[in-house]
C-alpha cells in the first residue's frame, strides 16, 4: 500500500532521513507537476510551483498529522501554490499576455512548445479536465468528482477542450 509506505518515509523523514524525503519526491513529483500543470498552463511555472511545493513540504513535514496522508497533503499545498501563481497573473494586464509566448523550456522540442501554446490558450475550465484526463490519466468519474461536477459534463468539456485545442492547432501551423 503507499498510504503505509507513505507513512513510513514521512516517520523517516521527520527524524532527518532527506534519503526518505527524496523517495516520497520520487513517488509523488509527476503527479503534482501535472496537477500544476492543468492548473497553470504552463510547463516552466508548473515545474517552478512542484518544486516549491516539495521544498515547503520539507519545511513543514512535521505538521502533518497522518503520514498515509502525504499525497493529498502536498497535492493541496501545490494546489494552493497554483492559486497563488494564477492571482499574481490577475495583476498583470491580460491582453499583454496573450500576445507573449510562454516561456520555453531547454528540453521542450518545437511540438511540444506548440501543443504548450495552445494549451495555455484555452480556457481553464477546459484545459483543467483535459490535462487530468490525457496527462493525469484520470477517469471521468474521479475528474467529476474533484471538480464537484456531472460526468455527463466532463464528457462535455473533453469534447470541448479537444475541439478547441485542434483549431488552436492548426491555426499556429498556419502562422508564417
Amino acid at each position: 500500500m503507499d498510504g503505509l509506505a507513505d507513512k513510513t518515509l514521512v516517520a523517516q523523514a521527520c527524524s532527518g532521513s532527506r534519503q526518505a524525503y527524496a523517495d516520497l519526491i520520487g513517488r509523488h513529483y509527476r503527479a503534482v507537476f501535472l496537477a500544476c500543470l492543468g492548473r497553470v498552463g504552463r510547463t516552466c511555472d508548473a515545474e517552478d510551483i512542484a518544486q516549491e511545493t516539495f521544498l515547503k513540504g520539507f519545511m513543514e513535514i512535521r505538521t502533518l498529522r497522518d503520514g498515509a496522508q502525504f499525497g493529498p497533503w502536498i497535492y493541496r499545498i501545490a494546489w494552493n501554490n497554483s492559486i497563488n501563481l494564477l492571482r499574481k497573473r490577475q495583476r498583470v494586464d491580460r491582453s499583454s499576455e496573450r500576445l507573449m509566448d510562454p516561456p520555453a523550456c531547454s528540453h521542450e522540442g518545437t511540438h511540444s512548445i506548440d501543443l504548450e501554446r495552445a494549451l495555455v490558450r484555452l480556457p481553464d475550465h477546459l484545459r483543467l479536465p483535459l490535462v487530468m484526463y490525457y496527462l493525469e490519466h484520470k477517469g471521468v468519474s474521479d475528474i467529476a468528482r474533484e471538480l464537484q461536477m456531472s460526468a455527463s459534463s466532463v464528457y462535455q468539456r473533453l469534447r470541448a477542450a479537444l475541439q478547441e485545442l485542434h483549431g488552436l492547432l492548426i491555426e499556429q501551423g498556419d502562422a508564417p
